[in-house]
């Protein structure tokens, strides 16, 4: 009764159209979803995020969930996730991609998954991570275990906007360390990743996990900003 009351007075809305959310509909309405500037890359032979990152890193695969375009509703889901702490809606992107991939030659082979960290220091400002939440839901639906709690980052970097790509590769460079290798050694890793840009991120991080373990990685992301 008082979960009714409280839904009347102060009814969820949707986070993009702000339109009253029905039955079973959570943070995203029905009618925004099916509006989501899905890349669809994980049914291409090839994409450009791939293409980018072809004679820079090994990798298997590269995919991400949405196109990035500003004032669009992919700015509005990631403007909720770094600056408003929506954790939940990060779990739940994660889930709708998983639903997605699940049936993909993509990720048939997928044995784990990592997700970029932050920094301890960026991390209690910002309250979670909005990579491992969606590798939380990734995980959650295609059954694989999340091995991120190996992957850490040595240093706070600075934020990567407004960076050219030799910044931001500059920025990253020889950031990330890998601990207990070997519990990853010989398997498929899918690691993950908020928003591909130049992919400097990307690359620093598969460069220090291929060095220290030899396993196969391919690449996932919410968000790719051509």
């Amino acid at each position: 009764m008082l979960k009714d009351i409280l839904q009347i007075i102060f009814p969820n809305l949707c986070i993009n159209c702000h339109q009253t959310l029905v039955l079973n509909e959570k943070l995203l309405c029905l009618n925004c979803q099916l509006e989501l500037p899905e890349t669809q890359y994980h049914l291409m032979d090839e994409n450009s995020i791939e293409k980018s990152l072809w004679g820079k890193i090994p990798f298997q695969r590269a995919f991400s969930f949405l196109y990035f375009n500003q004032e669009g509703i992919t700015q509005k889901i990631l403007h909720e996730l770094k600056y408003k702490g929506n954790e939940d809606l990060a779990v739940l992107l994660g889930k709708i991609y998983g639903q997605r991939l699940k049936n993909s030659k993509a990720v048939e082979d997928i044995e784990g998954i990592m997700a970029i960290p932050l920094h301890p220091i960026k991390l209690r400002k910002r309250g979670y991570n909005q990579s491992q939440a969606f590798a939380n839901g990734l995980a959650e639906v295609l059954e694989i275990p999340d091995y991120s709690s190996l992957l850490f980052r040595k240093k706070n970097t600075a934020t990567q906007t407004q960076k050219s790509r030799l910044e931001r590769w500059n920025n990253v460079k020889s950031v990330f360390g890998v601990k207990n290798a070997e519990t990853i050694q010989n398997k498929h890793i899918l690691v993950v990743d908020d928003v591909i840009t130049t992919g400097a991120t990307i690359e620093s991080c598969v460069r220090e996990i291929i060095e220290k373990s030899n396993c196969t990685l391919s690449i996932a992301s919410i968000a790719h900003a051509a």
